[in-house]
């Protein structure tokens, strides 16, 4: 009853891609972030010494 066959699978293969795309994107996305703070709080720590 709750096998997957080929056509199951069909339809549930794009959606599961999908999610899959989308937790790898906030992880890059969070990444990034990351590294951009840290590069805007080393311009604004250089911009207060002076």
């Amino acid at each position: 009853m709750f096998g997957v066959d080929k056509y199951n699978l069909i339809s549930i293969a794009p959606s599961l891609a999908v999610i899959a795309v989308c937790v790898a994107l906030v992880f890059v996305g969070v990444g990034v972030l990351k590294k951009v703070m840290v590069q805007d709080a080393a311009k604004a720590a250089a911009r207060d010494v002076k």
